[in-house]
């Protein structure tokens, strides 16, 4: 690989995680659905909770694992009624 090439490549990956770290201070302080508070010092919580970026917008949402998982439950129930004839 050329050295244009790869420094190219560094440069992109630079500027998408510089984006990615400026979103990562507009991570909210509670859940989104249910607005249980988010500990941002927790290893815990960092490795259970959800996150959704949304880059266009520039938003960032936080959910909790219990109102993730009722959210996957509400997909699929809407995804079984479309498929039943």
């Amino acid at each position: 690989m050329s050295i244009k090439i790869k420094n190219k490549k560094d440069k992109k990956f630079e500027k998408e995680l510089a984006q990615k770290m400026s979103l990562f201070d507009k991570t909210p302080s509670c859940c989104l659905a249910c607005e249980t508070p988010f500990d941002k010092k927790s290893r815990e919580m960092a490795m259970t909770w959800y996150v959704v970026v949304h880059e266009e917008e520039k938003e960032v949402n936080l959910y909790c694992p219990p109102c993730w998982e009722t959210a996957k439950k509400i997909l699929e129930e809407i995804k079984n009624v479309k498929t039943d004839p």
